[in-house]
């Protein structure tokens, strides 16, 4: 098990299970010693979304394990009004792959969902019913007395591990990122005396200074966050001897100091896994520029040239877009790509409807051009345009790799916020408005620009852009030029809590995924209606006493597809019946998926 004495909520102890359950917050394996999972525990936390939506997300997925007849329990993790859903698996258990695809899949439906304990076999852990938490109170079952009894006795007769392709039926997902694969093997030197990767030290990033530099946050994972600096460092060229120096002051690396005055030094293991990991999944980086280097700096500073031309009506969204298309761009190092709206939606932070009606703007305005437009289930070719040559950009030195997007993948990342959403949400203008003031340096008075100087710069009218930083003001937000630090995140977080926009991107992702199941559902019924020698007479409806494959043909799940009185596509019964399959328990008043479904 794993303990937490001082309730800083580090678990950097192990020890035996002992006799008697310790008075402070302790945690339980997922997976054995041969990493192979038989418990899956379900942690659907209150911090980002609050409460509501972590007991929605549990009743949610709780319905999904009733019907398909999964002995489950369900317990109340403690005061904050977090939930955890347990389940047993039968011997040898779920492998971490398929269980880490499950958790990928399930964080698409379940924006609560913490997904770190069901990715990670080595040490994934959580607290069980019964243990402290260590803002007080404990975990506790919702059941009581016989009804207890009797779910605890369900739980001992387990159940197979093919429950997990059971609930992958049940969630239709995206695909899982492929692990990023090396270039080539990156070999670790000295590795007796002062570990570290074969290539040139380097300046460490930004985001990993930043995290050196902070102290962690309460509640924050201090385990992680010491393997992210290290992993930073270890990229850059480092060695062990830098570590140590760095774990004996550095702010974010305050965990190694308290374990070390407890008696346990944990710095070399920590940078011996950090360095495996960078050597075998960290590619080298480009050591020389392409054209294409060259031609996404010149689309970029096209972009930001004139950040008041942006302020006309649709204008945040297609900055926006613009720099979704930008990061896609730099990341596929080139300007010509597949993209459809919904992908690009969920990178902007917009609505596919927004983003297929704003491409046409600004292909109109030549920053993009449709190559070949979409067919079936195969995307749009976009590319981006060059913007004509106004002035010659700084030559860079052969040599040099390609920038990483500094100032515009920051801005992505900030635009893309759900405090940011247009109508449950501030709206993209707040989100430029507040950029405007966050990202320009501190001024020698220290008070950063002022409201005069972002209306210049942004384009909006000044009593708009007074009004929008007193409601920033008023949400607790940051207005001080500088302001843009790692803290922000959790500023923003609360600020969209207090709004009601959280869970605004995962009901989009949700939205897209039923989407393309109806327009899979379609498909296969067009090609079962053109099929020679059919049988008829097949139900509108299927009732599935058990989960299908993730595979399994969409006719089949849902039946015939709905048809009007007049016998066109009916796609808002359709829809109804895949989030009715694929979301039971969601409540049908509120679902932003109840529309109708013409742009699927």
């Amino acid at each position: 098990m794993r303990i937490d004495p001082d309730r800083t909520h580090t678990y950097a102890t192990t020890m035996a299970m002992p006799s008697q359950a310790p008075g402070f917050p302790w945690a339980i394996y997922l997976a054995g010693a041969n990493h192979r999972y038989r418990l899956l525990a379900f942690d659907l936390d209150s911090g980002r979304h609050g409460p509501e939506v972590a007991r929605a997300d549990a009743d949610r997925l709780a319905a999904h394990l009733a019907e398909l007849g999964v002995p489950h329990l369900r317990a109340r993790s403690g005061p904050t009004g977090g939930q955890h859903v347990w389940l047993r698996l039968a011997g040898p258990g779920a492998a971490p792959d398929e269980v880490r695809r499950l958790a990928h899949a399930l964080r698409q439906h379940y924006p609560s969902l913490d997904t770190v304990p069901l990715t990670n076999p080595a040490t994934g852990a959580v607290r069980p019913p019964g243990a402290p938490h260590r803002r007080g109170g404990q975990s506790r079952p919702h059941l009581h007395g016989a009804a207890l009894e009797t779910a605890l006795a369900r739980l001992d007769t387990e159940t197979a591990p093919e429950v997990v392709d059971w609930l992958l039926a049940r969630h239709p997902h995206s695909a899982a990122p492929a692990p990023r694969r090396p270039t080539g093997p990156v070999r670790i030197v000295d590795p007796a005396s002062d570990p570290r990767l074969d290539r040139p030290r380097r300046p460490l990033t930004d985001a990993t200074r930043a995290l050196l530099d902070a102290v962690p946050a309460p509640g924050a994972d201090r385990s992680a966050i010491v393997h992210s600096i290290f992993l930073g460092m270890a990229r850059a060229g480092h060695s062990l001897a830098d570590a140590r120096a760095a774990a004996a002051t550095a702010p974010g690396l305050v965990r190694l100091r308290e374990d070390r005055a407890r008696g346990r030094e944990d710095t070399d293991r920590q940078w011996r896994r950090a360095l495996d990991t960078a050597a075998g999944f960290a590619p080298a980086p480009p050591t020389t520029r392409a054209p294409v280097d060259d031609e996404l700096d010149r689309i970029e500073a096209a972009i930001g040239a004139d950040p008041a031309h942006w302020a006309r009506p649709g204008g945040a969204s297609d900055e926006r877009i613009l720099y979704a298309l930008l990061a896609l761009a730099r990341t596929a190092r080139t300007r010509i790509f597949d993209i459809d709206c919904r992908r690009l939606a969920q990178a902007a932070a917009v609505d596919a409807s927004t983003v297929s009606r704003r491409l046409r703007v600004l292909a109109h305005a030549s920053w993009v051009r449709c190559v070949r437009t979409g067919s079936g289930t195969r995307a749009a070719t976009w590319q981006l345009e060059l913007p004509d040559p106004v002035a010659p950009l700084p030559v860079a030195t052969q040599g040099k790799p390609a920038p990483a997007p500094g100032h515009p993948s920051s801005l992505l990342e900030h635009h893309t916020h759900d405090l940011w959403a247009h109508r449950s949400g501030l709206g993209g203008a707040a989100a430029r408005i507040h950029w405007a003031v966050i990202s320009g340096k501190p001024a020698i008075s220290g008070k950063g620009r002022n409201p005069v100087e972002v209306a210049a710069l942004t384009g909006y009218s000044l009593a708009t852009v007074t009004r929008t930083l007193s409601t920033l003001a008023r949400l607790g937000l940051p207005t001080g030029a500088g302001a843009d630090t790692p803290e922000l995140r959790e500023q923003l977080g609360n600020a969209a809590d207090r709004v009601g926009a959280s869970g605004v991107g995962a009901q989009r992702v949700r939205r897209h995924l039923l989407d393309r199941e109806l327009h899979r559902w379609w498909l296969e019924e067009q090609e079962w209606r053109c099929r020679r020698g059919k049988k008829t007479g097949v139900p509108r409806t299927v009732s599935l006493t058990i989960a299908l494959p993730i595979g399994a043909p969409a006719r089949l799940r849902y039946g015939r597809f709905p048809v009007t009185d007049t016998g066109r596509a009916d796609y808002r019964a359709a829809r109804a019946v895949v989030t009715r399959v694929c979301s039971p328990g969601w409540n049908s008043t509120t679902n932003p998926d109840r529309q109708g479904g013409k742009a699927a």
